[in-house]
């Protein structure tokens, strides 16, 4: 799109009013946009979501004219407007913005039936690369303009903490430390972060022993000890910390773009028309992906509902199949992003369910986190929480959820789709293709025009290539992951302090942790 079209197009979404955030756990108290940015979580424990959602102009929607004109950069640009109020960051500097951030394309590709959305093509060759980017240079705007420093803490189950950390690199204002389960990402993410770890002085990756929800109890309780007293209160807000996970909220509202830039190429390439609703498949582990996918429904993107996907750590599959919240212990998989026990967007997606519905009752968010700790395979009724009927039946009529429970399964289905279409996918993707096959044959959806999200590069995960029987991908090489296959991840493992206190921290945090144990 031509910039002077794209300046009068924003100037239409611009709302009269900026939008302000409001916690989950409580409404009345708004949070303005800088704020939200840097604060991370709500000071009550609780994560921050838009006071409203304001949809686009209808005439957009249905306009293919518009649709085949944007460029990835141009939609973030459109959804970010009615976020970003413009007395802080004017049309022009904000479309510079993400010109630099969104610099790649997001490619669909037909693969029996469906449409496969490679969300891999980013620096980094994940799809956390669309919202980390933009979070970077926002953050580093507000350092520069308030002249402030910050120090974000990131957990992460593989691919968010190198995507952070990139976006990050050499910014000097901004440090960032990434926890990471010590067995819990593959090796190529692993040599990913140790990578960036020893490019650049302002980033550090820390191994923590147990899996990502231990690593995410870390990252909120730092968060929470700025206002909650605990032995680390002051140094924590002497260190200016934020968050850069989904936890943050504007880590979130940038990966609407990958909807609408899915959406604009199929009405590009004549598959749909400009208004039709299609169906999105999309694998999740925090729910991030999938709340992002709300926002883009409730902004006016057409989707019919969504195909989600889980792997053996199958809570949110429980909560929307049969409104119970239950699950078994632990479990690693071929998918570690997906490994994840306790998401932290359960809390918007069970708030968006209240507004929408018009619930009064309200939601023990507090109780239900401290209940999804303790493993339970005969469950607990949400209604228990203040989950209402109406609340879950929305919930079912736009989300559908498939487990995919064994990696056999993902690896069977990766040797099949390759044999038969000579498509290289991974395994996150995978469970999303299968969760489709599974919605198509129980009629769940039917001749729906279905995007299915490959949501990492398949070269990340060699394991899982070996144990189906794929050979690598010869299509959209990476140059990044292609160098450090040849790295050595024991030369790379070299122990390197460049912030050591916030390691002081993250030591102090997980003694406490231990001590109330």
């Amino acid at each position: 799109m031509k910039r002077p079209e794209l300046l009068s197009i924003l100037k239409m979404v611009t709302p009269e009013k900026p939008i302000s955030f409001v916690s989950t756990r409580n409404r009345k108290h708004l949070v303005p946009f800088w704020q939200s940015l840097v604060q991370g979580m709500a000071d009550d424990g609780g994560l921050l979501v838009p006071e409203h959602l304001r949809s686009l102009p209808k005439k957009f929607i249905s306009d293919a004219k518009f649709w085949k004109s944007l460029r990835l950069s141009d939609i973030s640009s459109i959804l970010l407007r009615s976020f970003i109020p413009v007395r802080e960051v004017g049309d022009v500097e904000l479309v510079d913005m993400l010109e630099m951030s969104h610099n790649f394309k997001i490619p669909l590709e037909k693969c029996d039936g469906v449409w496969i959305a490679r969300l891999d093509l980013g620096p980094t060759a994940s799809f956390k690369d669309i919202a980390a980017r933009p979070l970077a240079r926002l953050i580093d705007l507000y350092c520069k303009k308030y002249d402030r420093s910050l120090n974000i803490i990131v957990a992460t189950s593989g691919d968010t903490g190198v995507a952070v950390a990139d976006a990050f690199g050499g910014s000097p204002r901004v440090n960032v430390t990434v926890l990471y389960p010590s067995d819990g990402v593959s090796e190529i993410q692993e040599k990913q972060m140790l990578t960036v770890h020893h490019a650049y002085m302002n980033e550090q990756v820390i191994p923590i022993k147990g899996n990502f929800d231990v690593c995410q109890d870390l990252a909120k309780a730092i968060q929470q000890a700025r206002t909650v007293p605990s032995a680390v209160t002051d140094v924590v807000r002497e260190l200016n910390v934020s968050s850069a996970n989904s936890i943050n909220i504007w880590r979130l509202l940038p990966q609407m773009t990958q909807y609408f830039a899915s959406y604009a190429t199929l009405v590009r390439q004549g598959t749909i028309r400009a208004g039709q609703k299609i169906v999105f498949a999309v694998p999740t582990g925090n729910m991030g992906h999938l709340m992002a996918g709300i926002y883009a429904r409730e902004l006016g993107l057409p989707i019919t509902r969504f195909i989600v996907a889980t792997n053996a750590n199958n809570i949110l599959a429980n909560i929307i199949g049969s409104g119970m919240l239950k699950h078994r212990g632990f479990m690693k998989t071929s998918s570690p992003s997906m490994d994840i026990l306790d998401p932290s967007n359960l809390e918007r997606l069970l708030t968006y369910s209240a507004q929408k519905t018009g619930a009064h009752t309200k939601i023990d968010l507090s109780q239900m986190k401290k209940d999804i700790k303790e493993i339970s395979v005969r469950g607990t009724d949400l209604k228990k929480y203040g989950v209402t009927e109406a609340m879950l039946g929305l919930l079912q009529s736009i989300i559908w959820v498939e487990d995919i429970e064994t990696d056999d399964e993902v690896y069977a289905m990766m040797r099949h789709v390759a044999e038969t279409t000579g498509k290289v996918l991974e395994p996150h993707g995978v469970t999303a293709f299968i969760a489709t096959l599974r919605a198509r044959a129980k009629k769940a959806i039917t001749d729906d025009v279905v995007v299915v999200f490959e949501t990492a590069h398949p070269d990340k995960f060699p394991e899982a290539l070996i144990a189906s029987g794929v050979k690598p991908p010869k299509v959209h090489p990476h140059p990044i992951l292609n160098r450090i296959k040849k790295e050595s991840i024991t030369a790379l493992r070299r122990p390197t302090v460049m912030m050591p206190d916030i390691i002081d921290v993250v030591q102090a945090m997980q003694t406490l942790a231990r001590a109330k144990k």
